[in-house]
């Protein structure tokens, strides 16, 4: 951890350069040892790899199918729902769905045409990973709807998914040529476009939302429909861990409609539907954002910090405008400024943070020249304790991932070293 810790305030030093890195005196900089930190690690054969945290990872799959997540881990325990029994269109995992035609997930059937995923950040404070997938409908091979999954994940077990799915093509199909399945349920005989998580329905007892607790959903039932948060919990009686979902409050309309939490013979479905009930599939480009926090302080912290990314709290940087998190990735600056880059432009003396967050936070800073290492304090002062996390992008590029919330009576001052 120190190593790391080392070559987050020396960026340009490579493992082969370690030696180098102790000799040329980077102790100019305060000792900044973090509890934990996230990492990503490619699979050596198949296309796939692992984003990893103290206590949970996420798993990207190997296999001959998309390079979705096949995997979800808690404390080494693998809790993302399956079902050997689903029709060849139902949730499975995590992926997307263009009902009535095969699923797009990591085991499902529909066509692989373009299968590429892309490390974008390694961590130790953020971790991305961007798919970039494509598919063709068998029922007319004019029909390529492709797109990318985001995924970006922190250190305190926040996974924030932003997912685009396009077809440019307004050739008009019916939904009776492409069902992948027959016969088909009548509810399934309509175009639906939505994106999904799954989790293994016995790993988990007891679902929230609003002020409800009960057990997890019967196989068929829907619950928390038009939720923009739920909370459900699992693993044993001594050691018990929560996972929250949030799906953001759009400013054009008070609630995220058309969410659902439904039971499975073997897992609980969480599912955003873009598209619902379509006679004909034209031309269509979507995006969505969602995400999962994992946690074990019950689900009142976990509700806590679902809720702020669902309405999200503004920050102010310099006095600027108050802004909100990209719903990309849930980073402040995040999404592409001028030039079509991500990150906030700040002066040279680095920047000042304002505003009442209630979770943990990240921003993305761009700075006028290149900088070799970053500090924060609180108020003027130092902080004790590993608070902050910093992760150098480029020579003048920085993401910090601060560990706790921050309150109106606090400023945070990020400077160069």
């Amino acid at each position: 951890m120190a190593m790391m810790a080392m070559m987050a305030r020396c960026p340009r030093a490579g493992h082969a350069l370690a030696a180098v890195v102790l000799a040329t005196g980077c102790f100019s900089v305060p000792p900044f040892e973090p509890e934990s930190g996230v990492s990503f690690t490619e699979s050596d054969t198949g296309g796939g790899g692992t984003a990893s945290g103290t206590g949970f990872a996420l798993r990207f799959s190997d296999g001959p199918g998309f390079h979705f997540p096949d995997g979800l881990l808690i404390d080494g325990v693998d809790v993302m729902g399956r079902d050997e029994l689903q029709t060849c269109f139902d949730e499975d995992e995590i992926g997307l769905r263009i009902v009535p035609t095969a699923r797009i997930s990591a085991t499902g059937d529909a066509p692989v045409v373009k299968n590429l995923l892309v490390p974008v950040l390694r961590g130790p404070g953020v971790v991305q990973t961007r798919l970039e997938w494509g598919t063709q409908f068998s029922c007319n091979s004019m029909r390529a709807p492709g797109g990318t999954s985001t995924f970006t994940m922190f250190p305190d077990g926040r996974i924030v998914r932003f997912d685009v799915i396009a077809d440019a093509v307004a050739t008009e199909i019916a939904p009776s040529l492409c069902q992948c399945v027959q016969p088909i349920r009548s509810e399934d005989q309509l175009f639906t476009i939505s994106t999904h998580w799954t989790l293994a329905r016995m790993k988990f007892t007891t679902l929230s939302y609003d002020s409800n607790m009960e057990d997890v959903p019967d196989n068929g039932e829907e619950v928390a429909a038009n939720h923009a948060t739920s909370c459900i919990e699992g693993g044993m009686d001594t050691a018990r861990y929560q996972v929250a979902f949030a799906w953001p409050i759009a400013m054009s309309m008070p609630l995220p409609l058309q969410t659902s939490v439904r039971g499975r013979p073997s897992l609980i479905e969480f599912r955003r539907d873009l598209v619902r009930g379509g006679t004909k599939l034209e031309a269509f480009s979507h995006e969505n954002s969602s995400a999962i926090f994992i946690e074990r302080g019950g689900c009142a912290a976990a509700f806590k910090r679902a809720n702020e990314h669902a309405d999200p709290s503004s920050l102010t940087i310099n006095n600027g405008a108050p802004m909100k998190p990209s719903p990309r990735d849930g980073i402040y600056g995040g999404d592409p400024g001028a030039g079509g880059l991500p990150g906030i432009d700040v002066p040279e003396g680095g920047a000042t943070l304002e505003g009442t967050l209630n979770s943990s936070f990240a921003v993305w800073l761009r700075f006028p020249a290149a900088v070799d290492g970053i500090r924060a304090t609180l108020n003027g002062q130092p902080k004790a304790g590993p608070w902050y996390l910093p992760q150098r992008v480029d020579d003048r590029t920085w993401i910090v991932w601060f560990k706790d919330t921050i309150t109106a009576t606090q400023k945070i001052v990020v400077e160069p070293r």
